[in-house]
């Protein structure tokens, strides 16, 4: 987490997206408390679970007919936090698309964890993201063990951990449930 600024030394979203703008395509940046903080590379095991775990939405969404859309994650707009646009690895948007790379539209946020997810910053999204007015899970996966802890509106946001391949985590606000194994598939996990 960077250090709290000053509320006139902040960027605003308005700011942030310009300044983001202007960057090399390919990087990742995040507006967290009004800094502007770029991500670090991720791992090739972060990469294999976020397409995993993409692929089997999509797959969902396409035998179901469901109205709701699996994508990479873009900045999206946290109340509790107006100065940050966080960047989940996936989420499942709600709505219609709308061509643009900032949604308040999620309904449910996904986070593939790394060395670079303090406890802080863990703790910081799970604040922020559970803010969303229409957000009804929030949901991080280790990287190196087969573990992901759910956290639902429903259950006032107390996480609920699924742990080992043969396990499914259940999403009841799309009505599905994904095996692990799927989302660990092609990791030294599996």
């Amino acid at each position: 987490m960077p250090a709290r600024l000053a509320e006139d030394e902040q960027m605003t979203i308005e700011e942030f997206l310009a300044f983001y703008d202007s960057r090399a395509d390919g990087e990742k940046w995040e507006l967290i408390e009004g800094v502007a903080i770029m991500s670090p590379s991720p791992t090739d095991w972060h990469q294999v679970i976020a397409g995993n775990l993409l692929t089997v939405l999509c797959a969902m969404k396409m035998s179901t007919g469901a109205g709701w859309t699996p994508m990479i994650g873009i900045g999206t707009r946290v109340p509790i936090s107006p100065r940050s646009l966080p960047q989940p690895d996936v989420f499942v948007k709600a709505g219609a698309l709308t061509g643009t790379s900032v949604t308040d539209d999620a309904k449910i946020l996904f986070e593939v964890l790394s060395k670079s997810n303090t406890k802080a910053d863990r703790s910081w999204r799970k604040r922020v993201y559970t803010s969303v007015p229409n957000c009804r899970h929030y949901v991080t996966i280790e990287t190196t063990t087969a573990e992901v802890v759910c956290y639902s509106r429903e259950d006032r946001w107390n996480g609920t951990s699924v742990r080992g391949l043969d396990a499914a985590l259940e999403l009841p606000a799309i009505a599905t449930s994904i095996p692990l194994r799927d989302i660990y598939r092609w990791t030294p996990i599996e």
